[in-house]
């Protein structure tokens, strides 16, 4: 399969993966949805582990590992607040941020280059998001957008640490450790407000279980076979699904001001692409 198809199925596996979500968010706590999710995807990890070698999962980064933990726990635990507030794409549009948010911080911590057209791009995007909060600054979902900004800094604080991991670490490594971090931090929160599912929530906490490390494989395949520039678009064409799911499965149809605030930022993200001939 090519490297656009790939992205195709992650950007399809992470949206589900969200609405799946936002749709337990009714009935259950972020920490309680956090841990199963954690539990189920530590037994795929374990699963792959056993039929290749447990030696991926050795590591000589435990600190880092430790650190990206609770950074992900952070930026799943604030989206999965926003989630249950906010349309997705609402909050998908704040996360449209990421790649800029990366940039400084690559810059601040790895000591890496930057392009000129970077802080342009940064302007560009702050405005964008400035358009989608304005109008609910004096609402009651100021808290939800403000999740989202803190959940897509730490998510590119992420991204920089797997950047540093990902040279002498394995996939299933990046998955592994980070779980056993989640599933410590949320299990006592989870137990004190626990509800236990029925059958039908218990098969959408298996389906957020699995599409999380088989979408972010696809996501890994799909960076070895193809430009980042040729996949961007692709992975901003979420935007769509997501739209999709809340007219459908939440009866929300977005604002205006939303879908011009993710068109400015997704143009601002896509000033930073370096498109070569």
């Amino acid at each position: 399969m090519s490297g656009v198809g790939f992205m195709v199925l992650a950007v399809l596996g992470f949206v589900v993966q969200d609405a799946a979500v936002k749709w337990l968010t009714g009935g259950y706590t972020v920490a309680e949805i956090l841990l199963l999710r954690c539990l189920i995807t530590l037994g795929v990890v374990g699963l792959a582990a056993g039929a290749t070698s447990f030696q991926q999962l050795r590591t000589r980064q435990l600190r880092l590992h430790l650190a990206r933990g609770l950074m992900l726990l952070a930026s799943a635990g604030t989206f999965f607040f926003a989630f249950s507030r906010l349309p997705l794409a609402d909050a998908y549009t704040i996360f449209y941020m990421a790649p800029l948010a990366m940039t400084v911080f690559a810059a601040l911590l790895l000591r890496e280059k930057v392009p000129r057209r970077a802080a342009w791009a940064i302007a560009l995007g702050l405005l964008g998001v400035g358009i989608v909060v304005a109008p609910q600054v004096e609402g009651g979902t100021l808290a939800a957008y403000l999740a989202c900004v803190a959940g897509t800094v730490t998510y590119s604080l992420v991204g920089v640490m797997t950047r540093r991991l990902a040279i002498e670490e394995t996939p299933l490594a990046l998955l592994f450790y980070p779980c056993l971090v989640m599933s410590a931090c949320t299990a006592p929160l989870a137990a004190w407000a626990w509800v236990t599912p029925g059958p039908a929530d218990a098969g959408v906490f298996v389906v957020i279980g699995l599409l999380w490390p088989i979408a972010t494989w696809f996501f890994a395949a799909a960076l070895k076979r193809a430009p980042v520039a040729r996949l961007a678009p692709i992975e901003y064409s979420s935007i769509v699904w997501v739209v999709a799911i809340d007219y459908f499965a939440f009866a929300t149809t977005p604002a205006t001001t939303t879908l011009v605030g993710s068109a400015v930022i997704i143009v601002a993200c896509m000033l930073l692409v370096e498109r070569r001939p």
